[in-house]
C-alpha cells in the first residue's frame, strides 16, 4: 500500500511538472511574437526607452525552482551606470542601482537591491506553486525609480517535490 502511495506521489508531481512545461512553452511562445524585432532568451527580457536607460537580466535558474532556493540573477545595463556606492546620494543623470523585486510588489517590498552586475535572490518559504516574476527595475541615486521606467524581467516554475 505505502508503494501505492508513493507512485501516485510521483505521478501526481509529473503531472504537474508536464503542466507547468506546456504553460512556460506557451508563455515563451507569447513573449517570442511580441518581440520580433529583437529575440532574446524567454527567461530574459529587455526594456527601455529609445533614449534612456537599457536593463535586461538572466538567472541561472528558472524551472523548477523551490522555496529557498538561491537564484544568481546577471543584469546589463546600456545607458547607465549601476554604483551601489551612491545609493542615498544626490542624484546623477544615468547612474543608480536596481531593485528586484517578486511578482507585482513595488516600493521597498524587494528581495534584493544592488549596484552590481550580478545578485543572489532568495526565493521566499512563503511562495505558491506555480509561475511567478522577478522584476528588475533601475533606481536612481534617491532609490526613486527612474522615468520613464527602465524594467526586465524573468520568469520562474515554482512547484514543491
Amino acid at each position: 500500500m505505502k508503494l501505492l502511495g508513493k507512485g501516485l506521489k510521483i505521478i501526481r508531481h509529473l503531472v504537474l511538472l508536464a503542466t507547468m512545461l506546456v504553460l512556460a512553452s506557451a508563455c515563451s511562445g507569447e513573449k517570442a511574437a511580441d518581440n520580433q524585432a529583437e529575440e532574446k532568451s524567454p527567461e530574459t527580457t529587455f526594456t527601455g526607452v529609445a533614449d534612456g536607460p537599457e536593463v535586461s537580466v538572466s538567472a541561472d535558474k528558472t524551472h523548477a525552482v523551490q522555496p529557498g532556493d538561491e537564484i544568481t540573477l546577471t543584469v546589463t545595463v546600456n545607458k547607465f551606470t549601476l554604483d551601489a556606492s551612491k545609493i542615498g546620494t544626490p542624484n546623477e543623470a544615468n547612474v543608480g542601482h536596481y531593485r528586484v523585486y517578486l511578482d507585482d510588489a513595488s516600493g521597498d517590498n524587494f528581495l534584493a537591491d544592488s549596484g552590481a552586475d550580478t545578485v543572489k535572490v532568495k526565493v521566499p518559504d512563503a511562495i505558491t506553486d506555480g509561475s511567478h516574476q522577478l522584476r528588475v527595475v533601475l533606481h536612481n541615486n534617491d532609490r526613486s525609480p527612474v522615468t520613464p521606467a527602465a524594467q526586465a524581467d524573468v520568469w520562474l516554475i515554482v512547484y514543491r517535490l
